[in-house]
Protein backbone atom coordinates (compact mmCIF):
# COMPACT_ATOMS: atom_id res chain seq x y z
CA UNK A 1 0.00 0.00 0.00
CA UNK A 2 1.13 3.38 -0.74
CA UNK A 3 2.65 5.79 2.13
CA UNK A 4 0.26 8.63 2.03
CA UNK A 5 2.17 10.81 4.27
CA UNK A 6 6.01 10.32 2.39
CA UNK A 7 3.93 11.70 -0.17
CA UNK A 8 2.38 14.60 1.38
CA UNK A 9 5.70 14.94 2.51
CA UNK A 10 7.53 15.16 -0.68
CA UNK A 11 4.66 16.77 -2.35
CA UNK A 12 5.05 19.55 -0.07
CA UNK A 13 8.35 20.14 -0.32
CA UNK A 14 8.31 20.15 -3.71
CA UNK A 15 5.59 22.81 -3.99
CA UNK A 16 7.77 24.88 -1.24
CA UNK A 17 10.94 24.52 -3.82
CA UNK A 18 8.29 26.20 -6.39
CA UNK A 19 7.32 28.81 -3.96
CA UNK A 20 10.65 29.27 -3.86
CA UNK A 21 11.70 29.84 -7.38
CA UNK A 22 8.76 31.46 -8.02
CA UNK A 23 9.34 34.12 -5.56
CA UNK A 24 13.06 34.70 -7.00
CA UNK A 25 11.84 34.20 -10.58
CA UNK A 26 12.83 38.11 -11.55
CA UNK A 27 16.08 37.50 -10.08
CA UNK A 28 17.71 34.64 -12.45
CA UNK A 29 15.08 33.87 -15.08
CA UNK A 30 16.61 36.72 -17.00
CA UNK A 31 15.03 34.65 -20.48
CA UNK A 32 11.47 34.45 -19.29
CA UNK A 33 11.48 31.05 -20.16
CA UNK A 34 9.29 30.53 -17.17
CA UNK A 35 9.07 27.19 -15.19
CA UNK A 36 8.36 24.45 -18.10
CA UNK A 37 10.79 25.79 -19.77
CA UNK A 38 13.18 26.41 -17.04
CA UNK A 39 12.76 22.27 -16.37
CA UNK A 40 13.00 21.41 -20.32
CA UNK A 41 17.07 23.13 -20.02
CA UNK A 42 17.80 21.03 -16.65
CA UNK A 43 16.66 17.87 -18.22
CA UNK A 44 18.40 18.72 -21.59
CA UNK A 45 21.64 19.20 -19.50
CA UNK A 46 20.94 16.26 -17.78
CA UNK A 47 20.07 13.75 -20.41
CA UNK A 48 22.28 15.80 -22.99
CA UNK A 49 21.26 15.38 -26.80
CA UNK A 50 17.10 13.67 -26.95
CA UNK A 51 15.02 12.63 -29.46
CA UNK A 52 12.04 14.52 -29.36
CA UNK A 53 10.28 11.61 -28.24
CA UNK A 54 12.01 10.94 -25.62
CA UNK A 55 11.75 14.02 -23.96
CA UNK A 56 8.06 14.16 -24.70
CA UNK A 57 7.97 10.41 -22.66
CA UNK A 58 10.38 11.72 -19.84
CA UNK A 59 7.80 15.18 -19.68
CA UNK A 60 4.66 12.93 -20.31
CA UNK A 61 3.38 15.64 -22.51
CA UNK A 62 2.42 15.32 -26.22
CA UNK A 63 4.62 16.19 -28.96
CA UNK A 64 2.50 19.43 -29.33
CA UNK A 65 3.29 21.01 -26.19
CA UNK A 66 6.88 20.01 -26.42
CA UNK A 67 7.21 21.18 -29.89
CA UNK A 68 5.77 24.73 -28.32
CA UNK A 69 8.53 24.57 -25.05
CA UNK A 70 11.15 23.45 -27.49
CA UNK A 71 10.09 26.63 -30.42
CA UNK A 72 10.02 28.73 -27.76
CA UNK A 73 13.40 28.40 -26.60
CA UNK A 74 14.99 27.88 -29.85
CA UNK A 75 13.43 31.59 -30.63
CA UNK A 76 15.64 32.98 -27.75
CA UNK A 77 18.54 30.84 -28.90
CA UNK A 78 18.59 28.59 -25.80
CA UNK A 79 18.35 25.11 -27.88
CA UNK A 80 19.02 24.49 -31.65
CA UNK A 81 17.62 21.18 -33.45
CA UNK A 82 19.09 19.09 -35.61
CA UNK A 83 18.61 15.37 -37.19
CA UNK A 84 19.26 12.35 -35.09
CA UNK A 85 22.52 9.89 -36.55
CA UNK A 86 20.56 7.47 -35.22
CA UNK A 87 16.86 8.05 -37.07
CA UNK A 88 16.93 10.91 -39.72
CA UNK A 89 13.86 11.25 -39.37
CA UNK A 90 13.41 12.46 -35.96
CA UNK A 91 15.63 15.75 -34.17
CA UNK A 92 17.51 15.68 -31.53
CA UNK A 93 17.66 18.92 -29.13
CA UNK A 94 21.00 20.44 -26.96
CA UNK A 95 21.44 23.00 -25.61
CA UNK A 96 23.40 26.45 -27.53
CA UNK A 97 26.39 28.03 -25.19
CA UNK A 98 23.51 30.74 -24.24
CA UNK A 99 21.66 27.60 -23.04
CA UNK A 100 24.47 26.36 -20.77
CA UNK A 101 24.97 29.44 -19.42
CA UNK A 102 20.91 29.93 -18.71
CA UNK A 103 21.35 26.20 -17.28
CA UNK A 104 24.09 27.82 -14.13
CA UNK A 105 22.14 30.40 -13.28
CA UNK A 106 18.63 28.30 -12.99
CA UNK A 107 21.14 25.43 -11.30
CA UNK A 108 22.36 28.23 -9.20
CA UNK A 109 19.03 29.61 -8.14
CA UNK A 110 17.79 25.75 -7.79
CA UNK A 111 21.00 25.07 -5.13
CA UNK A 112 20.24 28.70 -3.51
CA UNK A 113 16.15 27.60 -2.84
CA UNK A 114 16.70 24.36 -1.62
CA UNK A 115 19.55 25.62 0.60
CA UNK A 116 16.76 27.47 2.41
CA UNK A 117 14.68 24.54 2.52
CA UNK A 118 17.22 21.91 4.30
CA UNK A 119 19.25 24.74 6.48
CA UNK A 120 17.28 22.89 9.79
CA UNK A 121 19.67 19.76 8.62
CA UNK A 122 22.92 18.95 10.11
CA UNK A 123 25.97 17.86 7.68
CA UNK A 124 25.12 14.31 8.82
CA UNK A 125 21.12 14.10 7.81
CA UNK A 126 22.06 16.63 4.75
CA UNK A 127 24.79 13.87 3.52
CA UNK A 128 21.42 11.36 4.00
CA UNK A 129 19.19 13.55 2.23
CA UNK A 130 21.92 13.39 -0.92
CA UNK A 131 22.19 9.51 -1.01
CA UNK A 132 18.68 8.67 -0.91
CA UNK A 133 17.81 11.12 -3.64
CA UNK A 134 20.41 10.20 -5.53
CA UNK A 135 19.25 6.66 -5.15
CA UNK A 136 15.64 7.39 -6.14
CA UNK A 137 16.48 9.87 -8.81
Amino acid sequence: MADTDLALSVDRFMRRIHSALQARAAEFDTENVGPAGGMLLLTLAEMGQPEIHELTARFARDKSQMTRVIGMLETKGLVTKRPSQRDQRASVVLLTPKGHRVVAELSTALAEAIETLVAPLNTDERQVLKTLMARIA
